[in-house]
């Protein structure tokens, strides 16, 4: 007996185990550094670009290869002298590109593949960014609705409390009609932070790619970081993906330009030819040569003139992508020195005073202190408040993550950790 009842608490023992599995993946925790490692390894357009440089190390191997030759094989008859024979001959040729072009065409393919590599940078780092900005966003956005969630709950109970009076005056039936407003009115608010909660955890899971709704581990900001200005606009101006693709692109129109020139300087080829006539006389003859283009019609001066109009437009893009880039970066700059004064302003120890504050004003109200409409207003004031200081926490690090991507800073991690956080204050 006691056998059998080992085997069936075995048997269900590993019935239960896929359960157990599964509660464990619902409860997955990520972290800032783990958000951004799923996000590059589920990304596509990574192995896309991954592909395309591939692709290009082909092309430039291609590019160095030595051209094919070219056979040609002649037989025939020929009569001569009244006398007929077999003629035939074996020409071989073999081209050969003017010295430097092979060259030219392999640096044209290395122009590629470095703005092609800027790309992967960028993408990288987009990726990076994108996927902590939106963790973030879900996390404020999970907290609001959560935050209004506990008002409506806070509201229906003092709702409960007036129809509880025993005198249902005049002035409780108002009291009664402003509260079941307000309780609608904070109902189409909490399915409005509903739906942006849930838009917000969408976007997240294009980087994440989760079968389940994870827990995300990540700080609030209680300051920011102080950087250094100049250092911080020399590495926009010198780092900056855009401008480095510029820089990538006049290299190109540089190379092509060179290439143009070229070109009337024709490709050659060396021939070489062995055969014999059997007619008349016989004879064998073998002969070497030769072969190329003469540039009396075209020189190609149109194919220059349209690379050095080219490169003008690739150099002039470049001084408007650095323009633009400065601009961008000051903007970018001021927008999170502002960032962190609001940081400063809008503190996250007023969430503590906020749940103080309404503790006391459910207090006072149920003693009859203090009148419906002073709680209300204070109630609303404090939600307010309560938006304001998330609102200042969203705004500071997308300001950060803003100019984190303009001066293309690698390590993320490193200099937001160089601001004071918290994980005191996290969505219940």
């Amino acid at each position: 007996m006691r056998y059998y009842i080992l085997v069936f608490l075995s048997f269900f023992g590993i019935l239960f185990l896929p359960a157990q599995a599964s509660e464990d993946d619902t409860g997955k925790e990520l972290d800032l550094n783990s958000i951004m490692s799923i996000a590059e390894k589920n990304s596509p357009l990574l192995t896309a670009i991954h592909s395309d440089l591939e692709s290009l190390f082909y092309k430039r191997r291609q590019e160095g290869k030595t051209q094919n030759p070219s056979v040609y094989i002649d037989y025939g008859q020929r009569k001569a002298a009244d006398e007929s024979g077999a003629e035939y001959a074996l020409q071989i040729e073999q081209p050969v590109y003017f010295p430097g072009r092979k060259e030219l065409k392999q640096l044209l393919v290395d122009n590629d593949s470095k703005i092609k590599e800027v790309q992967q940078i960028e993408a990288f780092n987009s990726i990076r960014l994108s996927s902590i900005k939106f963790a973030y966003r879900y996390l404020v956005a999970a907290d609001k609705k959560n935050h209004v969630k506990e008002r409506l709950k806070r509201l229906s109970l003092i709702e409960s409390y007036i129809k509880a009076r025993p005198f249902f005056t005049p002035q409780a039936k108002t009291d009664l009609f402003i509260i079941e407003t307000k309780i609608l009115a904070l109902r189409k608010h909490f399915n409005d932070l509903e739906l942006g909660a849930a838009k917000d955890y969408e976007s997240l899971n294009l980087y994440l790619r989760q079968e389940f709704t994870p827990n995300l581990k990540i700080p609030y900001f209680k300051s920011g970081v102080k950087f250094d200005r100049k250092d911080l606009e020399k590495k926009a101006v010198s780092q900056n993906p855009s401008i480095l693709a510029a820089k990538g692109e006049l290299d190109k129109a540089r190379t092509e330009l060179r290439l143009a020139n070229l070109e009337k300087y024709p490709d050659y080829s060396i021939t070489s030819q062995i055969g014999e006539d059997k007619s008349g006389v016989a004879n064998r003859f073998y002969d070497f040569g030769l072969k190329f283009r003469i540039p009396v019609w075209d020189q190609f001066q149109n194919k220059v003139a349209s690379a050095e109009t080219n490169m003008k437009s690739k150099q002039d893009r470049l001084t408007y992508q650095e323009n633009l880039i400065q601009t961008s970066f000051n903007q970018a700059f001021l927008e999170y020195e502002q960032s962190k004064t609001n940081l400063k302003l809008y503190d996250l120890a007023q969430l503590d005073r906020i749940d103080r504050d309404l503790n006391f004003a459910d207090m006072e109200f149920k003693r009859g202190r203090i009148q419906l409409i002073s709680y209300l207003e204070l109630e609303n004031q404090l939600h307010e408040t309560h938006h304001a200081v998330l609102d200042a926490q969203i705004s500071h690090l997308e300001s950060l993550l803003n100019l984190l991507y303009i001066t293309n800073e690698k390590d993320i991690l490193g200099v937001m950790g160089n601001a004071s956080q918290t994980f005191e204050y996290q969505p219940k």
